[in-house]
């Protein structure tokens, strides 16, 4: 399991697109992926999940990947966030 901390501040609310462009590159993994904050788990492979939480407070998350191709799964969804 791979638990990487998150400042989502920049793109937050999700709007339609980024909820999308999230979602996309979560799908293509069999690995579980979600976005956690105080006590809120949200689905990234979800656009509506994601949509679902309009804010996060103070825009700080956890994404949480647990399987096989957890760290490309990582890695992919820090590059559509726009992390480096």
């Amino acid at each position: 399991m791979i638990r990487t901390q998150l400042d989502l501040t920049p793109i937050i609310p999700f709007t339609r697109t980024t909820a999308a462009r999230l979602a996309s590159a979560a799908s293509h993994f069999d690995c579980r992926l979600t976005l956690e904050c105080e006590g809120l788990v949200l689905n990234m492979k979800s656009m509506l999940g994601l949509l679902s939480q309009a804010k996060l407070p103070e825009g700080k998350a956890t994404l949480v990947a647990d399987g096989t191709d957890e760290a490309a799964a990582t890695q992919a969804v820090l590059a559509a966030i726009g992390e480096p």
